[in-house]
């Protein structure tokens, strides 16, 4: 068995989920629309849309990264205290 704890601080954890079909059917679906968007509307809109979205994203994920923390947080402190 091993060693969560271990493998998290050795940085050995990884926690990044794999990409089942569904999720690359729908990313390849995704890439085709853009590519029609390129077409209609040019690289430099499509690039500027892209940055947006992935700064979007980026804030998101912190907002999430920091609930959970929180959450963690919390659960450790009504461990410890009860």
């Amino acid at each position: 068995m091993n060693n969560i704890l271990r493998e998290i601080f050795d940085g050995g954890y990884d926690f990044t989920p794999q990409r089942d079909e569904k999720q690359h059917s729908l990313d390849q679906k995704a890439y085709e629309e853009w590519d029609k968007v390129q077409r209609m509307f040019g690289g430099e809109f499509v690039d500027r849309l892209l940055d947006l979205e992935g700064e979007r994203q980026d804030w998101r994920a912190f907002r999430y990264y920091q609930a959970g923390f929180r959450l963690g947080a919390r659960l450790m402190l009504e461990a410890l205290s009860s």
